[in-house]
């Protein structure tokens, strides 16, 4: 009776086992078609409905898109204003400051103050000599034919004043020969005609150098200070704002 239970046991029970194996892999399947049947429904539902987006995420988007186009506008129109030519190191005064009045003769004798010309950009230029003999620094032979071009352009609209440093006698024949030599239509006179260097001294805040020119706005405010090389562009750039 023992016996037969245990053969009993031992040839049923592994019977029972692969039912429920059996069994268990019949009902995964079942679930794992059932899953699939779920998953394909819902996709093609989500191909017949058009995609809804939250509004949150919408508006969002919307504003993003106006900010980044604002900020293109303005990195454009700063762009564009604060563009200008290269090739110059230049001075812009730190705070509004009159331009220092002065009276210079022309070395054809007319006495001319600059604050008569208040109204109209003007352009003043400052020049040494080297020597006696007439002959001018490297600079003045690229400031000359610069201020002509300028001179051109603008005809009437501002006025252009060169200073010269000159010490020497006749000094008025020397300039004389270097208008013609130059073709210099605008106010040619020398600061120390009178013994004195009292323009250059009231410019001295600005670092007067040979060559050095000073842009004076319609206001008699010192709009520019251009110490070192400037190019035509530069000048004509800058002038043109002034206008």
């Amino acid at each position: 009776m023992i016996f037969w239970n245990y053969s009993h046991c031992v040839i049923d029970l592994p019977r029972k086992e692969k039912q429920k194996k059996k069994e268990w892999k019949e009902k995964q399947r079942e679930r794992q078609r059932a899953q699939e049947a779920y998953e394909t429904q819902r996709a093609r539902e989500a191909q017949k409905k058009p995609r809804k987006y939250p509004k949150g995420k919408m508006v969002f988007g919307v504003c993003l898109i106006a900010l980044v186009f604002a900020s293109y506008g303005i990195w454009q129109y700063g762009g564009v204003q604060n563009t200008s030519p290269a090739g110059a190191e230049t001075e812009n005064p730190s705070t509004v400051s009159l331009a220092p009045n002065f009276s210079l003769k022309d070395i054809n004798g007319t006495q001319i103050s600059i604050n008569q010309y208040s109204g109209k950009p003007i352009l003043v230029h400052f020049m040494a000599l080297a020597g006696c003999t007439g002959q001018l620094n490297d600079v003045s032979y690229i400031r000359l034919p610069q201020l002509k071009s300028v001179s051109t352009k603008y005809s009437d609209k501002v006025a252009l004043v060169t200073v010269s440093v000159a010490t020497c006698a006749g000094c008025d024949t020397i300039l004389a020969d270097l208008r013609k030599e130059f073709g210099i239509s605008w106010v040619l006179g020398n600061d120390y005609d009178d013994e004195r260097l009292d323009i250059i001294d009231s410019y001295s805040n600005y670092e007067i150098y040979d060559g050095t020119i000073v842009l004076i706005d319609r206001s008699f405010n010192i709009a520019q200070v251009f110490n070192t090389d400037v190019t035509l562009d530069m000048l004509t750039f800058k002038i043109d704002q002034l206008l």
